[in-house]
């Protein structure tokens, strides 16, 4: 806990220092909220209840596949997931993949099964390891053997290939052209499972990262599609090749939420997308508990007394629309605007939300199509079913331009943010500060007027 605000430059520091929007929490931060908490459940079914009961469960390896906006959160359940099954005596690898895979070429299987293979590589020297990881990277040593020609031998495979993009391609390139390599993936990491096993240890392996690379985002439409239907064709066409003799969970991509139903059909696990938290109703308006819970996991980083009022963290609150990278994006804002006042007010946060706001709206912002699809799907809280509107899922997704919620099934909505460009007729009184001095409650005190 940060000490008692004074609002000089070392405590300026902490608060930025503890609201970086894009830091995952690690297990046993004091800065990580359970927002799945059984109380609360403010996402829908826990996510990371669902990954680990499908291992528990399970009498064999299983594959799954796990996604949501870059910033929701991801990592950081991953995280806590890593800590469960370990306690539960479980061998748990954890590896960022994203740092090993290119945005220059469409993603190919054999990158994936490179991933794998490298993932349970011992990241130090193999010498320093026993038992079956030792074994391992005996092992893996052979299976690149003359194909993968590697200055360090054994002991730099790893960090070599982790660190070098164009190395990690080439080798992917060169292992593509070997015949059987998915068998020679499988029967490595099987036995490592054998062997883990019978010193009591059960593997799982968790690729996260993957999902930010290879998606062709700053690409035109076209060669857009070339690099989204490698992801597709990966896990869809080839999903046989991408679950392992290993319990192995994927993050991928937000856009593959289009094709949920074939992923289940052909590689046989459902897809489970992290939704925001649920500050928004679903009937309209706002959700209390949801706005509360937002507001204790903020204080987790920021003391509340910073605050001029209860209502200014509410208010911020609901304009992040559960976005909680949103929500640190607001305070990093506020803490450059206070200057030497004792505590950020409402003029702090109106600039700060306007600051953020013009981020969605300005440069590319929206483009007629989108507005049209936010300003229909807004009433019912459903993505319109028509063509052109599924081809705008992918940029308002992946824009955060709309959100996902789950209560007892999934919904959407615009960002709160981008309300007032949508001219939508619905939401005038919703985010008001009348209403977040009431969900405040009565300590917010009186409530200056409107314009204030």
């Amino acid at each position: 806990m940060l000490c008692a605000p004074t609002m000089d430059l070392q405590f300026k520091r902490q608060l930025k220092a503890a609201c970086r929007p894009d830091e995952p929490v690690q297990p046993g931060d004091p800065r990580h909220y359970d927002f799945d908490a059984p109380e609360l459940h403010l996402r829908g079914r826990p996510w990371r209840a669902w990954l680990a009961d499908e291992i528990r469960l399970s009498t064999s390896p299983t594959a799954q596949l796990v996604t949501g906006l870059r910033g929701s959160g991801k990592t950081t359940e991953l995280k806590q997931l890593e800590k469960l099954l370990t306690d539960e005596g479980y061998r748990v690898v954890y590896a960022d993949i994203g740092a090993w895979l290119s945005d220059a070429a469409p993603l190919t299987t054999t990158d994936l099964l490179l991933a794998l293979v490298l993932a349970l590589y011992p990241s130090g020297t193999p010498s320093g390891t026993s038992g079956w990881l030792r074994d391992y990277a005996a092992q893996v040593g052979k299976f690149f053997g003359s194909d993968v020609a590697l200055e360090g031998g054994v002991a730099g495979i790893r960090a070599k290939l982790t660190t070098d993009e164009t190395l990690f391609q080439s080798v992917a390139k060169r292992l593509h052209e070997r015949d059987g390599l998915r068998e020679d993936v499988f029967e490595l990491l099987e036995r490592a499972a054998a062997a883990a096993f019978a010193q009591g240890e059960e593997l799982v392996l968790i690729l996260d990262g993957g999902e930010k690379r290879a998606t062709g985002e700053l690409f035109d439409h076209g060669k857009k599609a070339l690099f989204q239907n490698a992801w597709f064709g990966a896990f869809v066409l080839q999903g046989r090749d991408l679950r392992p003799p290993i319990h192995t969970i994927y993050t991928v991509p937000p856009f593959m939420v289009r094709r949920t139903s074939e992923l289940a059909a052909n590689f046989g696990c459902e897809l489970q997308f992290l939704p925001m938290v649920r500050v928004l109703s679903h009937a309209g308006g706002l959700n209390e508990t949801g706005l509360r819970a937002m507001v204790a996991a903020l204080g987790r980083r920021v003391p509340l007394e910073c605050f001029a009022e209860p209502a200014v963290p509410v208010w911020l609150a609901a304009h992040s629309g559960g976005y909680f990278r949103d929500l640190m994006r607001f305070m990093n804002f506020m803490i450059h605007a206070v200057g030497d006042e004792p505590a950020f007010t409402r003029e702090h946060a109106r600039y700060a939300v306007e600051q953020v706001r013009q981020s969605y709206t300005q440069g590319l912002g929206l483009v007629l199509e989108e507005k049209r699809v936010l300003q229909q799907l807004h009433p019912s809280k459903r993505f319109p079913e028509h063509e052109d509107a599924r081809e705008r899922m992918d940029s308002l997704l992946q824009g955060f331009k709309m959100f996902r919620y789950h209560n007892d099934r999934d919904w959407y909505d615009a960002h709160p943010l981008l309300w007032p460009v949508l001219e939508l007729d619905d939401v005038e009184d919703v985010i008001t500060w009348p209403r977040a001095v009431e969900i405040a409650g009565p300590s917010s005190g009186e409530d200056p007027p409107e314009g204030a």
